[in-house]
């Protein structure tokens, strides 16, 4: 939308922010990658709202403007938009600055490598039986750079997201009271239902174990159920049986399978 065409709801600014009159308009900033979803007035992305802050378009369009934080969005593009915000002499204000600046978890939390790849941020258990992590979908995420979906997030990531919370789950609130040992997680069974469409903007993801066997430390066994959540909405759950066994362990029977596949393939 060019910047003449910008319009404000009617909606009164809250005390603090009455100007002469002005509207308040609240907008959402999304990474370019989920450029789909951002085509109104309401949803714009990072590039977008940068090249409209420079037009001036946001001073001229009558409202006070409040950017809201959706996925793809990390610290660096916070310092962008916070700097950008202080050269429009209070016309336009961060809903939340400190929302995306929280770091997502570190890649060995989710059994992960490569930052990008880790989809959770401020993963809590206030018991170890129930842990909560905000969604954090990195805009270079691998599962997000080659899919056409549209305006919504692909399922695909909704399952990593509820696989990497186990993991969190069991890295954060179980495995420190064990003997030091490195685990890997082995999926027995994922029982999986999509309620909703899931989008770039702010989500939860959640899991709470129901049944679990740390009878021996060397192969745990878990029964969870997960979560996504997005606005009050439930986008999916699912019931989760999985394994986390001593990584030594993995190691061995990984590679006797593979050599005997091997051997099965070529005769």
């Amino acid at each position: 939308m060019a910047p003449h065409e910008l319009s404000c709801p009617q909606t009164p600014c809250e005390e603090d922010w009455t100007f002469e009159g002005r509207t308040r308009q609240d907008v959402v900033v999304v990474a370019d990658r989920f450029a789909q979803f951002a085509r109104d007035d309401r949803v714009y992305t990072l590039s977008g709202l940068l090249a409209l802050f420079d037009s001036g378009g946001l001073t001229a369009s009558g409202c006070r403007w409040i950017v809201h934080f959706g996925q793809g969005i990390d610290a660096t593009d916070g310092d962008l938009l916070e700097a950008a915000c202080e050269k429009t002499e209070g016309i336009v204000r961060l809903a939340d600055p400190e929302t995306f600046r929280l770091p997502s978890e570190p890649p060995v939390v989710v059994h992960k490598n490569r930052p990008e790849n880790v989809l959770l941020a401020g993963v809590h258990s206030p018991v170890p039986t129930h842990c909560r992590a905000e969604l954090r979908i990195h805009r270079d995420n691998e599962l997000v750079l080659d899919h056409h979906t549209g305006e919504h997030v692909q399922g695909i990531v909704i399952i990593e997201a509820m696989r990497q919370i186990c993991i969190a789950q069991f890295e954060t609130a179980i495995r420190p009271g064990l003997t030091p040992a490195s685990y890997a997680g082995v999926w027995k069974r994922i029982d999986l239902s999509f309620q909703d469409f899931l989008f770039p903007l702010p989500a939860t993801v959640e899991s709470v174990i129901v049944e679990s066997d740390l009878g021996r430390e060397t192969n745990l066994k878990f029964r969870a159920t997960t979560a996504v959540y997005q606005q009050g909405r439930t986008v999916a759950t699912a019931g989760i049986e999985y394994s986390m066994i001593v990584q030594g362990r993995v190691d061995t029977l990984e590679r006797r399978k593979a050599d005997q596949a091997t051997r099965a393939y070529l005769g």
